[in-house]
């Protein structure tokens, strides 16, 4: 992975943004914008080779994981395991801004040996560093923006029960909101 100053600019309802952080991997490029939600909200997007660039959801992740542990059940769980301990351990943003958010994936990615979840890589849509980063960053913005949040930590609990309910996880995941 290699990190670099925010280059990317989209627009958001007639807004110009331009990325604060850019995380880049082999296949694939994460971008963090500044949100609407709270003052240090974030927002993320990501890219993957030429394609158009996207929103990522907890649906994917999860539905990703599922994949996983489809294929290498005890080597997804214990990635899961490490996860589910940052995600305990997640803090809401002091402020969003270039050498906070790099300072934030550098950190936590100490803190696991991702190569040791690399045959995770061969299953699935997304490579376990990308993955990695991104639930950081989503568990990240979740708490941020409210630190009672638990959805992000729901999804992670549902796909490490011993007799997981494949359609409660998707529900879950895939819940807006909405009415």
């Amino acid at each position: 992975m290699q990190i670099h100053q925010g280059q990317k600019e989209i627009t958001l309802n007639s807004n110009t943004r331009k990325s604060i952080i850019e995380y880049e991997f082999d296949n694939y490029i994460l971008y963090v914008f500044q949100g609407n939600i709270s003052q240090f909200d974030i927002l993320i997007k990501y890219k993957k080779d030429n394609l158009r660039i996207r929103t990522p959801k907890h649906i994917h992740w999860a539905v990703d994981m599922l994949i996983k542990m489809q294929c290498k059940k005890q080597l997804s769980i214990k990635f899961l395991n490490e996860v589910k301990n940052i995600w305990n351990n997640c803090a809401p943003l002091q402020n969003n801004d270039f050498n906070t958010l790099k300072n934030l994936v550098e950190h936590n990615n100490s803190l696991i040996k991702i190569d040791s979840y690399k045959e995770l890589d061969l299953y699935g849509e997304y490579p376990v560093d990308f993955l990695f980063v991104l639930m950081l960053l989503l568990s990240t913005q979740e708490k941020t923006n409210r630190p009672d949040a638990y959805m992000f930590g729901s999804i992670i609990n549902e796909l490490l029960e011993t007799d997981y309910d494949i359609f409660k996880i998707v529900s879950t995941a895939g819940f807006t909101g909405r009415k």
